[in-house]
């Protein structure tokens, strides 16, 4: 009979998924007040309720700021070197390239969503 020690289960650090998922939550609200009555009009969606939208406007500069700082915080855990992710790859290491790419990817499409709420007030006035 085999005596093996029980595994104690290491404390889970949170990823980078939980940042980007707030970021993007952050950029969906903050962009409720201008863009996404606009995109639901292009989709074909109408209605008294779109007008109604604009509640949340005070709040953007705020929701702007989370998003930002979320981003932030999914970057800073993404693309930081790590000595401890050399011990958790493979002798290969292709295990931890996918999830970095695949992270690396939806940093980038977040990012790039965030920006329509910081850069759409900024152009607005040039085109009426």
């Amino acid at each position: 009979m085999s005596s093996t020690s029980p595994r104690t289960p290491t404390p889970r650090q949170p990823g980078p998924a939980a940042a980007l998922a707030l970021a993007a939550f952050a950029t969906l609200l903050a962009c409720t007040c201008c863009v996404l009555p606009l995109v639901l009009v292009i989709l074909g969606l109408s209605g008294a309720w779109i007008s109604r939208m604009h509640v949340l406007e005070p709040y953007a500069p705020a929701l702007i700021a989370v998003a930002i700082a979320s981003l932030g915080l999914a970057a800073w855990q993404i693309f930081r070197t790590s000595a401890q992710a050399g011990d958790a790859c493979n002798a290969d290491g292709s295990p931890c390239r996918v999830v970095q790419s695949s992270a690396r990817r939806w940093f980038w499409l977040v990012a790039s969503l965030a920006l329509v709420p910081i850069v759409l007030p900024l152009l607005a006035p040039w085109f009426y």
